[in-house]
């Protein structure tokens, strides 16, 4: 019995090493489960990888692969400890064993692969593993996001741009999509889709580090339009009449952001306070861009996207909570007081867009 395993095993790694030198190619294998015994020692892994010990988690891989050569989570977690340890060629070579098998993991495993190519600084390689999943998975929001970053790094920004939108399509609850589709957005001048792109991450994710970047890019974004002008009691409005319209029309909404910019300093609403200002801010602003709706491209992925979500979320009446709710990790006064006192608003914001019915991609 011994040696029927240790022949299975020889033979998986001769078919390893010869796909390793070729393009991926639909998997044809089946896995076999681990027993019970084998699910405690890839258990064990896990623990050690997470504790920071990759040589030891792939111990406890390498001896379930022993007895089960055909086991997919162990060379996938294996594969996953090779690229913590940056031994980036051996996860790749694990990774293309585990790729041979048809599981669940599939999407995982070519991320994994092509994430070491992307890391040793073969952009072209990731890109082929990308596009080589998504033939098999043309849904996957996890190849479609890690395809944008890729195309990122190699400063090809529109094709950045077209790959997350399309993970934000198949995925609209992943924070990380969100973000660098208002990374992408700000870094292409589209202002609004980069601030609804930037709200959507702060409502996923509103607590993290990674908030309070995104909050300091949308005080940028709406700050913009407004500049002092030659005296104390005077501004000027600023209106760039050159932006791109590729994601529709927003050149009136953000000249309306520089009215209601202006507006804020106003004698009128100079004894509001920062939460009021902003609340009304928003309430004006989801107005605008309902009575926009009628009028806009449909077609364009903004307006198809995140601006129905915004107006009902303003029809509902969840605007408030909203405002309280995104501004987390912002540094105006009374947030934290508001969202204890008023959980149940925030309970009903959070089900109702756990519940929104996002358009389906085309």
């Amino acid at each position: 019995m011994k040696s029927r395993v240790a022949a299975a095993f020889i033979a998986t790694l001769f078919l390893a090493a010869a796909a390793v030198g070729q393009k991926l190619e639909k998997p044809k294998l089946i896995p076999t489960p681990a027993t019970e015994s084998q699910q405690q020692l890839i258990k064990e892994g896990i623990e050690l990888h997470d504790k920071g010990d990759f040589d030891g988690a792939i111990s406890r891989y390498e001896k379930v692969l022993k007895e089960n050569p055909n086991n997919v989570l162990a060379l996938y977690e294996m594969s996953f400890s090779y690229y913590a340890k940056k031994d980036y060629q051996k996860s790749i070579d694990t990774g293309y064993r585990a790729a041979q098998f048809k599981s669940d993991l599939l999407d995982a495993i070519y991320v994994q692969i092509g994430t070491c190519f992307d890391d040793q600084g073969d952009a072209k390689k990731a890109v082929e593993v990308y596009k080589a999943g998504l033939k098999l998975s043309p849904s996957s929001s996890l190849l479609e996001y890690n395809l944008a970053v890729t195309y990122l790094h190699t400063g090809k920004l529109e094709d950045a741009r077209a790959a997350v939108k399309r993970a934000a399509m198949f995925n609209p609850n992943h924070p990380s999509s969100q973000l660098l589709l208002s990374t992408l957005f700000d870094k292409g001048s589209y202002k609004i889709p980069s601030l609804l792109a930037a709200w959507r991450f702060l409502i996923l994710e509103p607590g993290s580090p990674r908030s309070e970047a995104v909050l300091e890019l949308v005080s940028k974004l709406m700050q913009g339009g407004v500049a002092p002008g030659k005296d104390a009691n005077t501004i000027n409005l600023v209106f760039d009449t050159t932006q791109k319209k590729d994601e529709g029309d927003f050149q009136s909404i953000e000249l309306f952001i520089g009215l209601m910019r202006a507006a804020n300093l106003t004698e009128k609403n100079k004894d509001k306070s920062e939460t009021q200002l902003l609340l009304d801010n928003f309430n004006s602003l989801f107005t605008v861009l309902s009575e926009q709706t009628n009028k806009a491209d449909r077609s364009k992925f903004t307006w198809k996207f995140y601006v129905p979500y915004f107006v009902a979320m303003k029809q509902q009446g969840h605007t408030e909570a909203f405002t309280y709710y995104v501004n987390q990790r912002g540094t105006t006064a009374g947030v934290n007081v508001w969202l204890r006192q008023h959980q149940n608003k925030v309970h009903a914001f959070l089900d109702w867009s756990r519940n929104y019915q996002w358009p389906k991609p085309d």
